[in-house]
């Protein structure tokens, strides 16, 4: 299968190249003899009027020859004669026929995304609001989870695409916002706060957008609970997983809250299942993931709450703060001790809002030296010693540990004076003024140092080490039928042809200016892998792909170079200027230059391959 995806990848994009070649040369009247996919000896040909076709055994490229192209011999005489050859039509239809090629290359990728758009996009996600995240405009604005937003600025919206469109564009402006809840439509106004976007750092592709704090993915029904709140004292704690209320599934925070406002509004007494965190021990890198899926599926126990409490008013809150999974022996662990249910209420004194807040404020050292003009082109170890000198300085964290019954025991015989203090738990007790209170609270507050690391993986990349994850996890987002499918999807293909383009040049810019490293060139074999990859990913993943290649093959192929369609531009052009053509003995040596350095270029792209190879092998 592995080698069916990559043919399934690579025959399309040569197929389209050299058609756009042979296309080009009938239009201009250029006799073309031979039409090849692929190099080597022939699998298969058959004859169609003046042109020999043919499937090759190599399947890494293909060629046109087209009567009187041979650029490196001089012209036969009958060749000379005849005005269906190449070289006998004007200039500017050869340069027509050369950049045919990549320009079917840049062509080909339209109908792919359209068709793919228009295929995929059936349903598309609403504008309802899935997550609120505490601290930014939407929340101060007083939107919740669960509202529509219905108009932004004055402009319809109805998908979540739209509403990010709309926000993106308004940093620093003030926006009314028009939203539904309960089939009550409401208007507020906001301001979208400037959001540093990172795309693709090594290249500079940064963007200022605006963002208001919503998302569409809805954040389940797992809390965080006020310490000697009411929820508190019927034994709900952070971390905690509300599965049903009164028998009502509640997968989502919103439908819980309303479920649990509607039942307290009764006035009777409420059964919660709760499913609480299902391990307080750091785990290894590789059960992160399992980890992450199963922290809410052991056994559901039953909690009630009783009657006569305001749904406002009994301590229950999104569950943004509270750390989830975290891996053994990062900073997260061995410096600061953080455990699943732990809850960071600060960095450096200034109060956190979310998760997603505290990843961005520690990792923002680290972003900043990534983004740095002076940063692109540094080897390795030289990069990640300006990371790590970024970030030096720990950073104090506030963290709020709840205590677990695996603390409890050494906990209350610290308390009591029985027990010499033996880890940093029971040693921050005998800090506290009254550490058997503390132990009857059930949760103690402590400042932790932290520092991040950064670690290199197999393939010589620098990334960030910090080894907590978050306890929310997030539900799929309402789905609603594509209002504007055609319009949908020409605002897909525009908006991903644009980013491919803009990546693509600027990626190649900094290869040639040394920004890039050259171990991130891939060849055969690392496409093949890519290819497999995300065709097992599905259709959709796959026939991305095969629209970010085929838009590489169109500007590899305009380089000036010899012997790729570039370096036969570069040539026209000469001949256009000097009205003559470039000379024989010129061409030959242009071709032994551009050999060699495809041949250099193939040696480094296999040599990266065969890398990247070992490293996934033995990982």
């Amino acid at each position: 299968m592995f080698l069916l995806y990559f043919l399934a990848l690579l025959v399309p994009l040569v197929l389209f190249h050299e058609f756009g070649h042979y296309l080009a040369a009938r239009l201009m009247g250029v006799k073309v003899l031979a039409f090849a996919v692929g190099f080597g000896p022939v699998v298969w040909k058959w004859q169609r009027g003046p042109t020999e076709f043919s499937v090759r055994l190599l399947p890494l490229g293909g060629f046109v020859r087209m009567q009187g192209d041979d650029s490196m011999a001089p012209t036969d005489a009958s060749v000379a004669a005849d005005p269906a050859s190449f070289h006998n039509k004007p200039v500017w239809r050869r340069a027509v026929i050369v950049a045919a090629g990549p320009i079917a290359n840049i062509l080909l990728p339209l109908p792919i995304l359209f068709i793919g758009a228009l295929a995929l996009d059936g349903q598309v996600v609403s504008a309802r609001v899935g997550t609120v995240e505490p601290g930014l405009p939407a929340a101060e604005a007083g939107l919740q989870t669960g509202d529509r937003i219905v108009e932004i600025a004055g402009e319809s919206v109805l998908t979540f695409d739209r509403l990010q469109q709309l926000v993106s564009e308004r940093p620093g402006l003030p926006t009314p916002v028009v939203y539904e809840r309960e089939g009550q439509r409401h208007t507020t106004q906001l301001t979208p706060v400037a959001h540093r976007e990172v795309q693709v750092a090594e290249l500079g592709l940064v963007d200022q957008v605006g963002r208001i704090g919503v998302r569409p993915t809805a954040q389940s029904s797992v809390v965080t609970v006020e310490p000697g709140s009411p929820a508190w004292m019927v034994g709900l704690r952070p971390g905690d997983r509300i599965a049903a209320v009164n028998g009502q599934e509640t997968p989502r925070y919103y439908e819980m809250r309303a479920a649990l406002a509607q039942a307290l509004r009764a006035g009777k007494s409420v059964s919660l299942r709760v499913n609480s965190l299902r391990s307080r021990v750091p785990v290894v890198r590789k059960a992160l993931a399992e980890a992450y899926d199963s922290q809410h599926q052991g056994p559901p126990h039953l909690l009630a709450l009783p009657a006569g409490l305001d749904a406002d008013r009994i301590g229950l809150s999104p569950a943004d703060l509270v750390v989830g999974p975290v891996e053994k022996g990062t900073p997260a662990d061995t410096q600061a001790g953080l455990r699943p249910g732990d809850q960071i209420l600060s960095i450096g004194g200034a109060p956190t809002r979310s998760f997603l807040d505290v990843l961005q404020r520690l990792s923002k050292p680290y972003d900043d030296v990534r983004i740095d003009p002076e940063s692109r082109g540094l080897s390795t170890p030289e990069l990640v010693a300006r990371m790590r000198t970024a970030l030096s300085r720990p950073h104090p964290l506030l963290v709020r540990h709840v205590f677990g019954p695996e603390d409890m025991d050494g906990l209350s015989e610290v308390a009591a004076g029985r027990k010499v203090p033996a880890n940093p738990l029971e040693k921050a007790l005998l800090t506290a003024r009254d550490p058997q209170a503390v132990v009857a609270a059930g949760y103690i507050d402590l400042q932790v140092p932290l520092t991040l690391g950064v670690s290199v993986d197999a393939e010589d990349r620098p990334s960030l080490s910090f080894g907590a994850n978050p306890a929310q996890s997030y539900e799929l987002p309402e789905l609603i039928d594509n209002p504007a499918p055609v319009l949908n999807a020409i605002d897909k293909t525009g908006a991903e042809m644009k980013r491919a383009l803009n990546v693509t040049v600027l990626t190649v810019a900094g290869l040639l200016r040394g920004h890039v490293p050259v171990k991130e060139v891939g060849g055969p074999i690392f496409m093949a892998q890519l290819a497999s990859k995300t065709a097992e990913l599905g259709a959709g993943f796959f026939f991305h792909l095969m629209v970010w290649i085929s838009i590489n093959l169109a500007i590899l192929n305009l380089f000036p170079i010899p012997l790729v369609d570039g370096g036969h531009l570069l040539f026209l052009a000469i001949e256009a200027v000097k009205r003559k053509p470039v000379s024989l003995r010129t061409r030959q040596i242009a071709a032994y230059v551009g050999m060699s350095l495809l041949g250099l270029l193939f040696v480094v792209v296999m040599k990266n391959d065969v890398q990247r190879l070992i490293a996934t092998l033995t990982q």
